[in-house]
């Protein structure tokens, strides 16, 4: 995980100096300053770390009753193309140093579907169970509200970090059909999907750089942790004398974000 974040902060920098030296950069003014709002438009990619650990498989029968020889979980990982836009509000606090505030909206379309679900694999009672029930899991929107610290490496090149609470909005569709034999169905088949937004932290860092008192191109990283999402599906139907489909998924939700963009300044 480490070195995933280290060699993509690398390469937001490169890319953020290379996007920077092949434009044309016209003179600063020289009451040029960091100071005032901005908005901005982004482009690039959504790396979804996603955990899936799976427990509580059919209750009723009583704890142990069905123990996955395979192993409670495992990943569920997708990337994506993500749009978006930015807006915030620069103070130059002194020569060297920017402060401000930035608030983010972006979209991707991060989807994975996996057969058999993480943790039903092996599950067996009298006889391994067929029929295992699979799951998409689907990020779309996301954004964040954030604080920013940077150094002027020279006074239109900027680099700094980013940090702040963030919202990821998440489904998971999960759906079993009961087949004939040692079905993991049992009463009914099923197809739910359940939805949230989670709320959680991020942190990053980027390199922007002005050109001509007005325009800002950067690159910029965020790593985003939402926490642990539990819910507990098949309860509809499957759950009775004899049978229980019941199980509970716990899922571990975490992002990797690298753009580029362009903001004007005012």
């Amino acid at each position: 995980m480490i070195s995933t974040v280290a060699g993509t902060l690398a390469w937001a920098a490169l890319a953020g100096s290379a996007l920077a030296a092949d434009m044309p950069v016209k003179a600063l003014p020289a009451a040029a300053s960091w100071s005032g709002f901005y908005a901005g438009v982004s482009l690039g990619a959504r790396w979804a770390a996603n955990d899936w650990q799976t427990s509580d498989v059919s209750p009723n029968f009583g704890a142990g009753a069905f123990v996955p020889t395979a192993g409670t979980g495992g990943a569920i990982d997708s990337v994506a193309a993500r749009f978006g836009g930015y807006l915030g509000y620069n103070a130059q606090i002194s020569t060297s140093w920017v402060a401000g505030v930035e608030a983010d909206f972006g979209w991707a379309d991060n989807k994975k579907t996996t057969n058999p679900l993480p943790g039903t694999t092996g599950l067996f009672f009298g006889a391994p169970l067929i029929g295992l029930p699979t799951g998409t899991m689907k990020e779309t929107w996301d954004g964040s509200l954030r604080g920013r610290l940077g150094y002027l490496m020279t006074p239109a090149t900027l680099v700094y970090g980013t940090g702040g609470v963030a919202w990821q909005r998440l489904e998971l569709n999960t759906n079993c059909t009961v087949v004939p034999g040692n079905s993991f169905c049992f009463g009914a088949s099923h197809n739910e999907t359940s939805a949230t937004t989670r709320v959680g932290w991020t942190i990053g860092g980027g390199v922007e750089q002005m050109i001509a008192g007005h325009w800002l191109v950067r690159a910029d990283y965020r790593y985003a942790d939402f926490g642990t999402w539990t819910q507990t599906f098949f309860t509809a139907g499957g759950t009775g004398l004899g049978f229980d489909d019941r199980f509970t998924a716990h899922v571990k939700v975490r992002t990797h974000t690298a753009t580029i963009g362009i903001a004007y300044k005012l």
